[in-house]
């Protein structure tokens, strides 16, 4: 079970969100966006079968505006959105769209490893328990990053 924010989290995270981490440029990728996956024309909302993970954000470590490495990088449109997170509303977090993820792990990858946000979970485990992993009721215990992948 993950606690609400503390004041100091808060108030760090507020400090880092107004001047640490400014909102990049329109269209801004990272350095390396020569390797990130290009969202085909032919992806749509709708997948065709239910994949084996789906990424979960943990909106405790989500730093969400000025970073959207995750959201630039999905190939699913408006799965990766940018939400009011709910224990600290002056600060925007990543929501996934549980119902269009398709498990492609690529936000995970490109999660930078100091904000460490995203976890691939099994799609049985989190429809089991949804609602603690959607970002407005997250309750959820993520599993540990494996090195190396």
């Amino acid at each position: 079970m993950i606690e609400a924010c503390s004041a100091e989290s808060v108030k760090h995270r507020t400090i880092l969100y107004n001047s640490a981490v400014p909102a990049p440029p329109a269209g801004k990728l990272p350095k390396d966006n020569e390797k990130l996956p290009v969202p085909q024309p032919q992806a749509s909302s709708v997948r065709k079968r239910d994949p084996k993970m789906l990424a979960i954000v943990d909106p405790g470590k989500c730093f969400g505006r000025g970073c959207e490495y995750c959201v630039a990088v999905c190939p699913v449109p408006n799965c990766m959105t940018l939400t009011t997170d709910p224990r600290a509303p002056e600060i925007s977090v990543v929501t996934v769209n549980l119902d269009t993820c398709i498990g492609c792990m690529a936000c995970e990858k490109w999660c930078p490893e100091d904000y460490d946000a995203i976890r691939m979970v099994p799609f049985a485990l989190v429809m089991k328990s949804r609602q603690a992993y959607e970002t407005a009721t997250f309750a959820a215990e993520l599993p540990v990053k494996k090195i190396g992948g």
